[in-house]
Protein backbone atom coordinates (compact mmCIF):
# COMPACT_ATOMS: atom_id res chain seq x y z
CA UNK A 1 0.00 0.00 0.00
CA UNK A 2 1.06 3.34 -0.74
CA UNK A 3 2.24 6.06 1.70
CA UNK A 4 4.16 9.09 2.38
CA UNK A 5 6.09 10.55 5.49
CA UNK A 6 5.52 14.18 6.99
CA UNK A 7 8.31 15.92 8.91
CA UNK A 8 8.73 19.19 9.80
CA UNK A 9 8.12 21.29 13.13
CA UNK A 10 5.05 22.53 15.03
CA UNK A 11 6.81 24.55 17.35
CA UNK A 12 7.20 26.77 14.91
CA UNK A 13 7.19 30.74 15.06
CA UNK A 14 10.30 31.48 17.76
CA UNK A 15 12.83 28.72 16.24
CA UNK A 16 14.63 29.56 13.76
CA UNK A 17 16.27 26.03 12.89
CA UNK A 18 12.42 25.42 11.82
CA UNK A 19 11.95 25.28 7.97
CA UNK A 20 8.55 24.06 7.57
CA UNK A 21 8.24 20.17 6.54
CA UNK A 22 9.80 17.79 4.36
CA UNK A 23 7.34 15.41 2.34
CA UNK A 24 8.66 11.94 1.57
CA UNK A 25 7.31 9.10 -0.63
CA UNK A 26 4.95 11.02 -3.24
CA UNK A 27 5.15 9.99 -6.66
CA UNK A 28 6.44 12.43 -9.42
CA UNK A 29 2.48 14.14 -10.21
CA UNK A 30 1.78 14.05 -7.39
CA UNK A 31 4.19 15.95 -5.76
CA UNK A 32 3.25 18.65 -8.99
CA UNK A 33 0.13 18.72 -7.83
CA UNK A 34 1.34 19.53 -4.19
CA UNK A 35 3.55 22.14 -5.03
CA UNK A 36 1.15 24.08 -7.23
CA UNK A 37 -1.96 23.93 -4.89
CA UNK A 38 0.17 25.37 -1.68
CA UNK A 39 2.38 27.70 -3.70
CA UNK A 40 -0.99 29.51 -5.56
CA UNK A 41 -3.01 29.03 -2.03
CA UNK A 42 -0.55 31.27 -0.41
CA UNK A 43 0.15 33.30 -3.71
CA UNK A 44 4.48 33.00 -3.16
CA UNK A 45 6.85 30.12 -3.49
CA UNK A 46 6.52 28.28 -0.39
CA UNK A 47 6.95 24.70 -1.92
CA UNK A 48 9.80 23.27 -4.32
CA UNK A 49 9.85 19.49 -5.93
CA UNK A 50 13.11 17.47 -6.12
CA UNK A 51 12.86 14.83 -8.82
CA UNK A 52 16.32 14.21 -7.41
CA UNK A 53 15.58 13.52 -3.63
CA UNK A 54 12.02 12.45 -4.56
CA UNK A 55 10.83 15.00 -1.99
CA UNK A 56 8.53 18.28 -1.67
CA UNK A 57 10.26 21.04 0.60
CA UNK A 58 7.91 23.43 2.22
CA UNK A 59 10.02 26.36 3.22
CA UNK A 60 7.53 28.32 4.95
CA UNK A 61 8.00 28.06 9.15
CA UNK A 62 5.36 25.85 10.85
CA UNK A 63 3.13 24.22 8.17
CA UNK A 64 3.56 20.70 8.89
CA UNK A 65 -0.28 20.29 9.57
CA UNK A 66 -1.11 22.02 6.48
CA UNK A 67 0.79 19.92 4.88
CA UNK A 68 -0.99 17.08 6.03
CA UNK A 69 -4.10 18.14 5.91
CA UNK A 70 -3.60 19.02 1.86
CA UNK A 71 -2.43 15.78 1.58
CA UNK A 72 -5.43 14.13 2.80
CA UNK A 73 -7.66 16.14 0.73
CA UNK A 74 -5.84 16.74 -2.44
CA UNK A 75 -4.46 12.90 -3.02
CA UNK A 76 -6.55 10.71 -0.34
CA UNK A 77 -3.75 9.85 1.98
CA UNK A 78 -5.39 9.48 5.67
CA UNK A 79 -2.87 9.86 8.67
CA UNK A 80 -2.11 6.17 10.56
CA UNK A 81 0.55 7.01 12.71
CA UNK A 82 2.61 9.97 14.39
CA UNK A 83 5.27 9.85 16.02
CA UNK A 84 7.28 13.00 18.04
CA UNK A 85 10.83 13.06 18.96
CA UNK A 86 12.65 16.52 20.99
CA UNK A 87 16.40 16.63 19.42
CA UNK A 88 18.36 18.33 22.11
CA UNK A 89 17.78 21.94 20.87
CA UNK A 90 14.42 21.08 22.29
CA UNK A 91 13.03 21.53 19.24
CA UNK A 92 9.79 19.19 18.46
CA UNK A 93 10.05 17.10 15.22
CA UNK A 94 7.30 15.17 14.43
CA UNK A 95 6.72 12.97 11.54
CA UNK A 96 3.10 11.90 10.24
CA UNK A 97 2.74 8.32 8.30
CA UNK A 98 0.18 8.68 5.77
CA UNK A 99 -1.26 5.60 3.91
CA UNK A 100 -3.53 6.21 0.81
CA UNK A 101 -7.19 5.31 1.06
CA UNK A 102 -7.92 2.40 -1.23
CA UNK A 103 -11.33 2.22 -3.19
CA UNK A 104 -14.31 3.56 -1.37
CA UNK A 105 -13.77 2.48 2.52
CA UNK A 106 -15.01 4.78 5.06
CA UNK A 107 -13.06 6.02 7.74
CA UNK A 108 -13.49 3.12 9.75
CA UNK A 109 -11.33 0.70 7.81
CA UNK A 110 -8.46 -0.90 9.25
CA UNK A 111 -4.86 -0.93 7.83
CA UNK A 112 -3.56 -3.78 10.38
CA UNK A 113 -1.70 -1.09 12.38
CA UNK A 114 -3.00 -0.94 16.06
CA UNK A 115 -3.44 2.49 17.88
CA UNK A 116 -2.96 2.94 21.61
CA UNK A 117 -6.49 3.36 23.31
CA UNK A 118 -6.54 7.39 22.95
CA UNK A 119 -6.14 7.13 18.51
CA UNK A 120 -9.15 5.49 16.95
CA UNK A 121 -8.68 4.27 13.43
CA UNK A 122 -9.44 7.48 11.77
CA UNK A 123 -7.20 9.39 13.90
CA UNK A 124 -6.05 11.87 11.04
CA UNK A 125 -8.92 13.98 13.10
CA UNK A 126 -7.76 14.21 16.57
CA UNK A 127 -4.23 14.14 14.99
CA UNK A 128 -4.72 17.64 13.38
CA UNK A 129 -5.60 19.57 15.44
CA UNK A 130 -2.86 19.06 18.17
Amino acid sequence: MPYVMVMGSLSAQHLSKDEGATVYGLKSDERAVLVRELNSSFGMSIATSSDIERTVRVTQKGLTLVVVNRLHALLGYDVVSHAMAMTNANRELVSFTLYKKTGTSSHGHSHGHTHSSSHKSHSHSNVVTL
